[in-house]
């Protein structure tokens, strides 16, 4: 059952999303940290734990991918996760659709996982 939350509260979080995207566009690991928890967890083809680890991931990810961006598509918020469909270009495959999960804690980033 989704829990009910504030327009004002939804829009934090789809914002925190946005701004997310906006800055790995950026390729600046000192740009994310500010919006991610000390224990924040990365799942995609494998697991990352921890902020400093999670920026180590982005810093080879944008070495092997310098030309990389990200643009969100829709966004499906449901109390403190959301839901984005976003679009990578220039990443592993080229062009690619996503569909990347957040759950947040204290209004920070405290899970990414992407299929």
């Amino acid at each position: 059952m989704s829990q009910s939350i504030s327009l004002t509260q939804r829009e934090e979080l789809e914002q925190a999303v946005t701004r997310f995207f906006h800055m790995c566009n950026t390729h600046c690991p000192g740009n994310l940290a500010p919006l991610m928890t000390y224990d924040v967890e990365l799942i995609d083809a494998g697991e990352v734990r921890g902020q400093d680890d999670v920026n180590k991931y982005f810093v080879w990810l944008w070495q092997a991918y310098p030309e990389m961006t990200y643009r969100v598509e829709n966004m499906l918020v449901d109390g403190n996760a959301i839901a984005a469909e976003v679009t990578t270009v220039d990443g592993p495959q080229g062009r690619m659709q996503r569909c990347c999960i957040f759950q947040f804690r204290d209004g920070l980033i405290r899970r990414m996982r992407s299929y």
